[in-house]
């Protein structure tokens, strides 16, 4: 009689864990919106992201625009089209999305595809010389560059590139550039978040670059 207590208590003490898990599951996947992106791309983010309205975006975009034409430094033609931000229980930026489409590039998914470990080397030093000059613009420090890396997301070859970077507001960004060359409809996705919550933001981060696609 003890022994069918125990399997009873066990068996009941199963059915409601997997009761939970799949209803865990289920409500999980119902945080993440689908966002249609121009040129066919679609990326899912939380449904908790602030989405930047056009005229903020515009003014964002216009004042890189200014701060680059001011220091000289090469602008390459591109367009900010989206963007959205995480801001925490203290209404601070903890975590920022954007989209840059590059109309005027060449490279293509083949090309993207057949990139050895030297190209990778030599677009990451590319890359860095490019990327750091805008941080310090921007009021930023560069920490720590990780260096770029080739990975298949969802059957696209994308290079992503990693470093840490200090803030005006306080607190260190680990921002990843996901870059993906395609002809005219190439673009880059920038996913960063303040690493004090990383805990949290690191894997919410990882499911929206999963996510992107072509």
């Amino acid at each position: 009689m003890r022994n069918q207590i125990r399997l009873h208590f066990l068996f009941s003490w199963l059915s409601i864990a997997a009761l939970v898990f799949f209803s865990s599951t289920t409500y999980a996947s119902g945080n993440y919106v689908s966002i249609r992106l121009p040129k066919g791309v679609t990326v899912e983010l939380p449904r908790n992201w602030a989405v930047l309205s056009n005229n903020q975006r515009i003014t964002l975009d216009s004042w890189v625009q200014a701060k680059t034409e001011a220091n000289g430094v090469a602008n390459a033609s591109s367009e900010l089209a989206f963007a959205a931000n995480y801001y925490d229980e203290q209404n601070s930026t903890a975590g920022m999305f954007n989209i840059r489409y590059y109309p005027n590039l060449e490279v293509s998914q083949p090309d993207a595809r057949a990139a050895g470990a030297a190209d990778i080397k030599e677009l990451d030093a590319v890359l860095r010389q490019n990327i750091v000059p805008g941080i310090e613009m921007s009021g930023n420090r560069l920490l720590a560059w990780l260096g770029t890396t080739k990975l298949s997301i969802n059957g696209t070859s994308a290079f992503i590139t990693e470093y840490r970077r200090s803030s005006p507001q306080g607190g260190v960004f680990r921002a990843r550039l996901v870059r993906i060359f395609n002809g005219q409809k190439s673009f880059t996705i920038t996913v960063s978040y303040r690493e004090d919550q990383e805990f949290f933001l690191r894997t919410i981060c990882d499911r929206i670059i999963n996510s992107i696609r072509i």
